[in-house]
Protein backbone atom coordinates (compact mmCIF):
# COMPACT_ATOMS: atom_id res chain seq x y z
CA UNK A 1 0.00 0.00 0.00
CA UNK A 2 1.89 3.54 -0.77
CA UNK A 3 1.32 6.64 0.26
CA UNK A 4 1.87 8.46 -3.03
CA UNK A 5 0.85 8.07 -6.62
CA UNK A 6 3.09 9.13 -9.10
CA UNK A 7 2.58 12.94 -9.51
CA UNK A 8 1.48 12.07 -13.78
CA UNK A 9 -1.10 9.56 -12.69
CA UNK A 10 -2.94 11.60 -10.08
CA UNK A 11 -3.03 14.94 -12.40
CA UNK A 12 -4.92 12.48 -15.49
CA UNK A 13 -6.96 11.20 -12.54
CA UNK A 14 -7.80 14.50 -11.03
CA UNK A 15 -8.49 16.28 -14.25
CA UNK A 16 -10.78 13.36 -15.38
CA UNK A 17 -12.89 13.57 -12.45
CA UNK A 18 -13.16 17.61 -12.83
CA UNK A 19 -13.89 17.20 -16.46
CA UNK A 20 -17.10 14.72 -15.02
CA UNK A 21 -18.16 16.92 -12.28
CA UNK A 22 -18.23 19.62 -14.22
CA UNK A 23 -19.24 18.62 -18.11
CA UNK A 24 -22.96 18.41 -16.87
CA UNK A 25 -23.29 21.87 -14.97
CA UNK A 26 -21.74 24.07 -17.82
CA UNK A 27 -22.49 23.78 -21.67
CA UNK A 28 -18.86 25.32 -22.67
CA UNK A 29 -16.39 24.77 -20.43
CA UNK A 30 -12.03 24.03 -20.96
CA UNK A 31 -9.35 22.52 -19.02
CA UNK A 32 -6.00 23.29 -19.05
CA UNK A 33 -3.45 20.74 -17.81
CA UNK A 34 0.00 21.74 -16.26
CA UNK A 35 -0.37 25.49 -17.45
CA UNK A 36 2.74 26.97 -16.31
CA UNK A 37 2.84 30.94 -15.56
CA UNK A 38 5.74 32.88 -14.55
CA UNK A 39 6.53 34.19 -11.04
CA UNK A 40 6.99 37.56 -9.38
CA UNK A 41 10.70 38.08 -8.60
CA UNK A 42 12.92 37.11 -5.87
CA UNK A 43 10.93 33.99 -5.58
CA UNK A 44 12.53 31.02 -5.30
CA UNK A 45 11.86 29.30 -8.30
CA UNK A 46 10.91 31.86 -11.06
CA UNK A 47 8.08 29.69 -12.61
CA UNK A 48 5.14 28.07 -11.05
CA UNK A 49 2.76 24.65 -12.13
CA UNK A 50 -0.56 25.04 -12.15
CA UNK A 51 -1.96 21.22 -12.15
CA UNK A 52 -5.43 22.01 -13.70
CA UNK A 53 -7.04 25.42 -14.68
CA UNK A 54 -11.13 25.06 -15.58
CA UNK A 55 -12.58 27.99 -17.79
CA UNK A 56 -16.12 28.17 -17.54
CA UNK A 57 -19.13 30.39 -17.41
CA UNK A 58 -18.57 31.68 -14.13
CA UNK A 59 -15.02 32.28 -14.44
CA UNK A 60 -11.35 30.77 -13.61
CA UNK A 61 -10.92 27.77 -11.32
CA UNK A 62 -7.64 26.83 -10.26
CA UNK A 63 -6.84 23.41 -9.17
CA UNK A 64 -3.69 21.82 -6.87
CA UNK A 65 -3.55 18.15 -7.13
CA UNK A 66 -2.23 16.29 -4.83
CA UNK A 67 -1.02 12.53 -5.31
CA UNK A 68 -1.67 11.03 -2.18
CA UNK A 69 -3.66 8.23 -1.47
CA UNK A 70 -4.42 5.85 1.48
CA UNK A 71 -3.71 8.16 4.32
CA UNK A 72 -4.88 10.52 6.81
CA UNK A 73 -4.49 13.93 5.93
CA UNK A 74 -4.32 16.17 8.85
CA UNK A 75 -2.67 19.32 10.13
CA UNK A 76 -1.79 21.10 13.40
CA UNK A 77 -2.34 24.51 14.08
CA UNK A 78 0.22 27.29 15.84
CA UNK A 79 -0.63 30.33 17.39
CA UNK A 80 2.45 32.42 15.68
CA UNK A 81 3.14 29.96 12.97
CA UNK A 82 2.21 28.67 9.88
CA UNK A 83 -0.15 25.27 10.01
CA UNK A 84 1.67 22.28 9.05
CA UNK A 85 -0.01 19.55 7.41
CA UNK A 86 0.92 15.73 7.93
CA UNK A 87 0.09 12.81 5.90
CA UNK A 88 -0.56 9.03 7.95
CA UNK A 89 -0.53 5.85 6.35
CA UNK A 90 -3.71 3.86 7.51
CA UNK A 91 -3.03 1.76 9.71
CA UNK A 92 0.05 3.63 10.79
CA UNK A 93 0.96 5.79 13.60
CA UNK A 94 3.73 7.74 12.05
CA UNK A 95 3.02 10.52 10.23
CA UNK A 96 4.80 12.30 7.31
CA UNK A 97 5.13 15.75 7.52
CA UNK A 98 4.52 17.38 3.80
CA UNK A 99 4.00 21.06 1.67
CA UNK A 100 0.57 23.55 3.21
CA UNK A 101 -1.37 22.97 -0.35
CA UNK A 102 -3.65 25.62 0.34
CA UNK A 103 -0.28 27.92 0.60
CA UNK A 104 1.00 26.76 -2.48
CA UNK A 105 -1.98 26.98 -4.02
CA UNK A 106 -3.34 30.44 -2.64
CA UNK A 107 0.34 32.19 -4.26
CA UNK A 108 -0.07 31.03 -7.78
CA UNK A 109 -3.65 32.31 -7.34
CA UNK A 110 -2.20 35.58 -6.31
CA UNK A 111 0.22 35.70 -9.15
CA UNK A 112 -2.51 34.92 -11.61
CA UNK A 113 -5.04 37.22 -10.27
CA UNK A 114 -2.29 40.16 -10.99
CA UNK A 115 -1.52 38.82 -14.70
CA UNK A 116 -5.47 38.39 -15.37
CA UNK A 117 -8.22 41.17 -16.00
CA UNK A 118 -9.84 42.27 -13.07
CA UNK A 119 -13.54 41.55 -13.84
CA UNK A 120 -12.76 37.82 -13.68
CA UNK A 121 -13.77 35.09 -11.22
CA UNK A 122 -10.49 33.45 -9.92
CA UNK A 123 -10.71 30.91 -6.94
CA UNK A 124 -8.89 27.83 -6.27
CA UNK A 125 -9.35 24.49 -4.63
CA UNK A 126 -6.78 21.80 -3.80
CA UNK A 127 -7.92 18.02 -5.35
CA UNK A 128 -7.21 14.92 -3.38
CA UNK A 129 -8.62 12.83 -6.55
CA UNK A 130 -7.06 9.31 -4.89
CA UNK A 131 -8.43 6.22 -3.27
CA UNK A 132 -8.38 6.07 0.70
CA UNK A 133 -8.07 9.74 1.62
CA UNK A 134 -9.37 10.91 4.46
CA UNK A 135 -9.11 14.56 6.25
CA UNK A 136 -9.01 14.65 9.82
CA UNK A 137 -10.24 17.95 11.56
CA UNK A 138 -11.33 20.96 10.45
CA UNK A 139 -10.22 21.96 7.38
CA UNK A 140 -9.68 24.71 4.68
CA UNK A 141 -12.70 24.80 2.27
CA UNK A 142 -11.06 24.86 -0.51
CA UNK A 143 -9.32 21.37 0.38
CA UNK A 144 -11.26 18.83 -1.69
CA UNK A 145 -12.06 14.80 -2.74
CA UNK A 146 -13.47 13.33 -5.49
CA UNK A 147 -16.39 13.02 -4.05
CA UNK A 148 -16.67 16.70 -3.35
CA UNK A 149 -16.77 17.10 -7.05
CA UNK A 150 -20.28 17.10 -8.28
CA UNK A 151 -21.23 19.64 -5.21
CA UNK A 152 -18.58 21.90 -5.75
CA UNK A 153 -19.33 21.97 -9.78
CA UNK A 154 -22.91 22.84 -8.74
CA UNK A 155 -21.65 25.80 -5.72
CA UNK A 156 -19.97 27.85 -8.48
CA UNK A 157 -22.60 27.54 -11.31
CA UNK A 158 -24.89 28.51 -8.82
CA UNK A 159 -22.69 31.19 -7.01
CA UNK A 160 -21.67 32.52 -10.21
CA UNK A 161 -24.84 32.42 -11.87
CA UNK A 162 -26.65 34.47 -8.06
CA UNK A 163 -23.88 36.94 -7.42
CA UNK A 164 -23.14 39.70 -9.26
CA UNK A 165 -19.78 40.95 -8.79
CA UNK A 166 -17.99 39.23 -11.93
CA UNK A 167 -19.91 38.83 -15.58
CA UNK A 168 -20.69 35.76 -16.73
CA UNK A 169 -18.65 34.39 -19.73
CA UNK A 170 -20.18 33.37 -23.18
CA UNK A 171 -18.55 30.35 -24.94
CA UNK A 172 -16.72 33.30 -26.78
CA UNK A 173 -15.22 34.76 -24.02
CA UNK A 174 -14.33 31.64 -22.49
CA UNK A 175 -12.01 30.84 -25.31
CA UNK A 176 -10.64 34.37 -25.00
CA UNK A 177 -9.90 33.59 -21.39
CA UNK A 178 -7.88 30.05 -22.29
CA UNK A 179 -5.77 32.00 -25.13
CA UNK A 180 -5.24 34.89 -22.55
CA UNK A 181 -3.63 31.92 -20.03
CA UNK A 182 -1.93 30.45 -23.04
CA UNK A 183 -0.03 33.88 -23.70
CA UNK A 184 0.60 34.45 -20.17
CA UNK A 185 2.32 30.90 -20.40
CA UNK A 186 4.20 32.12 -23.78
CA UNK A 187 7.17 30.11 -24.74
CA UNK A 188 7.43 28.74 -20.84
CA UNK A 189 7.80 25.00 -21.24
CA UNK A 190 7.34 22.31 -17.97
CA UNK A 191 11.12 21.16 -19.29
CA UNK A 192 11.84 25.30 -18.23
CA UNK A 193 9.57 24.58 -15.27
CA UNK A 194 11.54 21.41 -14.00
CA UNK A 195 15.07 22.89 -14.75
CA UNK A 196 14.50 25.88 -12.25
CA UNK A 197 12.96 23.33 -9.88
CA UNK A 198 16.35 21.21 -10.24
CA UNK A 199 18.29 24.67 -9.82
CA UNK A 200 16.61 25.76 -6.88
CA UNK A 201 16.67 21.65 -5.17
CA UNK A 202 20.73 22.31 -5.57
CA UNK A 203 20.57 25.41 -3.55
CA UNK A 204 18.26 23.88 -1.28
CA UNK A 205 17.12 20.68 -0.12
CA UNK A 206 13.18 21.29 -0.88
CA UNK A 207 12.13 20.85 -4.46
CA UNK A 208 9.00 20.92 -6.34
CA UNK A 209 7.58 17.35 -7.66
CA UNK A 210 8.15 16.64 -11.49
CA UNK A 211 5.25 16.43 -13.96
CA UNK A 212 3.68 16.31 -17.18
CA UNK A 213 3.53 18.59 -20.27
CA UNK A 214 0.46 20.75 -21.13
CA UNK A 215 -2.79 19.48 -22.68
CA UNK A 216 -5.93 21.69 -23.54
CA UNK A 217 -8.91 19.84 -23.74
CA UNK A 218 -12.38 20.92 -25.38
CA UNK A 219 -16.01 21.34 -23.50
CA UNK A 220 -16.49 17.62 -22.59
CA UNK A 221 -14.13 16.57 -20.99
CA UNK A 222 -10.53 14.54 -20.49
CA UNK A 223 -9.23 11.72 -21.87
CA UNK A 224 -11.81 8.38 -21.00
CA UNK A 225 -14.40 10.69 -21.11
CA UNK A 226 -17.01 10.42 -24.20
CA UNK A 227 -16.77 13.60 -26.19
CA UNK A 228 -13.29 14.50 -25.47
CA UNK A 229 -12.10 16.90 -28.30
Amino acid sequence: MTIVLQSTVATSLGVQQLATAFTPAFSHLRILRNLIIPMPPGCAVPTARIDAVIVCETGVYLFEIKAWRNAFVYRKKFAEAPPRWFLRLNGCTRAREVKDPAWQGGRKTTQLRALLLDDLRLQYFVLLPCEGVELEGVMPAAVITQQDLPYIARLVRNNGRTARNYPLLDAQAVDRTVQRLLDIQGDLSIETHLQNCRDRSERAPLGWPAAGGLDVMGATGAVGVPGMQ
